[in-house]
């Protein structure tokens, strides 16, 4: 295992022991997304049912192609001067083609399987990648109403001097201590939503069942990585676990419907045995056993099994339609917030917080009043979280992008 993986678990597994006032008051571990999705494969619950059903599934499969138990049976007669004694072996017999027909189900039954567990791993890993960010957007909205409601704190406290001093209308003061508490009010919010955020990523990441917060490191300022400009709707029909399971379910119910169309000689089975009799007259026997469709011509059956061949093929094309629409939607929606983040520029944090420095040395001077400091400070806010709430937006948007294309395919690096 990775070192700092090591050591973050142990940090958490040390903020999951002690007393619950402790873990309030003790702060977050804080993982990167990397480390997150790391820890998210070791200890995820939902993963873990993933891969039970898959391995349930892959049972089934292997099951569904075995062959038949030979049976025995023993009899014995007592007729006072006379007996009989038989042994009988008895085998159900499978055609050639009946295991080939097995064979291919089990294949596709198999690919099937494995094929919705990829696509089950694909789901929860963008649960947790929404997750982090998530995290990770809470967390920059209480710091910058946590630097806002510091700053009109400060004004405050300067304010009541200037008040004192008749230099300040009690106005001015009352409308401050009006946006403190506005002010105060938005950051108790942020900090409630923080810590739910921040409890939802550590059940997708911590093996304790302490409801714990983990915290999310920051995230590449610069935003998502460019996409590839292949065809995206293709790549995502060619490569979705979902359209994969659908076509192998369609292979595994066209080998029930061929199996159901020839099993008429379904329960042929051979017996042989030996007889032993007192009188002596012992010796062996063997029989055969074919059923004749006169009747139950299986007609329902095979009707049953084209129905559900029918049904998969229609599942399979709604989904096809489904899947193109959502890699549109995404391609779209990823599109647009890069258009937003380029609109707010690359220093938009910076930006916003040169306003607040130079309103407040402004004010300082004298140069504005309460009024414009106060807009000031509401800009800055508004600033921040919009860009934060961009970059976030931008992240989930080439996360579900990456989901429904089926994973952007890896570089090369040349090794």
């Amino acid at each position: 295992m990775n070192p700092r993986i090591a050591l973050l678990l142990l940090a958490v597994a040390h903020l999951g022991g002690g007393r619950a006032e402790a873990r309030a008051q003790a702060p977050p571990a804080e993982v990167t997304l990397e480390q997150a999705m790391a820890l998210f494969s070791e200890h995820s619950p939902e993963l873990r049912i993933a891969r039970s059903q898959l391995t349930g599934s892959l049972g089934a499969a292997r099951q569904g192609r075995a062959v038949p138990n030979l049976t025995a049976a023993f009899t014995h007669e007592d007729l006072g001067e006379y007996s009989e004694s038989y042994l009988l072996l008895s085998q159900r017999l499978e055609f050639l083609w009946e295991q080939g027909r097995k064979g291919d189900r089990a294949e596709a039954w198999t690919a099937a399987a494995i094929a919705r567990f990829d696509a089950d791993s694909v789901r929860l890993a963008t649960g947790v990648k929404r997750a982090f960010v998530d995290a990770w957007a809470r967390a920059q909205a209480v710091e910058t109403l946590e630097r806002a409601e510091s700053v009109v704190g400060e004004i405050i406290a300067s304010a009541e001097a200037r008040v004192a001093e008749g230099d300040l209308a009690g106005y001015d003061l009352r409308r401050l201590s009006w946006e403190h508490a506005r002010m105060a009010r938005r950051l108790s919010v942020a900090e409630l939503e923080l810590e739910d955020a921040e409890r939802v990523l550590a059940s997708s990441v911590s093996e304790s069942d302490v409801l714990l917060r983990v915290g999310a490191a920051d995230l590449d300022p610069d935003g998502p990585p460019p996409t590839s400009d292949t065809d995206a709707v293709g790549g995502a029909l060619a490569n979705r676990a979902e359209l994969k399971a659908a076509r192998e379910t369609v292979r595994a119910l066209e080998g029930d419907a061929s199996l159901a169309g020839s099993s008429w000689l379904a329960g042929t089975s051979v017996t042989g045995g030996g007889k032993s009799q007192s009188d002596g007259l012992n010796g062996w026997f063997l029989g055969l056993q074919v059923p004749f469709p006169l009747t139950d011509r299986r007609g329902g059956a095979k009707d049953a099994a084209q129905a559900m061949v029918s049904g998969a093929h229609a599942e399979s094309a709604l989904l096809t339609r489904i899947i193109a629409r959502e890699v549109s939607l995404a391609e779209a929606r990823l599109a647009s917030l890069r258009r937003q983040r380029a609109l707010l520029g690359a220093d938009a944090v910076g930006g916003a917080d040169a306003l607040l420095r130079i309103a407040r040395l402004s004010y300082e001077e004298g140069e504005v009043g309460i009024v414009e400091l106060l807009d000031a400070t509401r800009a800055f806010v508004e600033a921040r979280l919009l860009n934060s709430q961009v970059q976030a937006d931008s992240w989930i948007a080439y996360f579900e992008l990456e989901a429904a294309v089926g994973g952007f395919p890896t570089p090369p690096t040349g090794e």
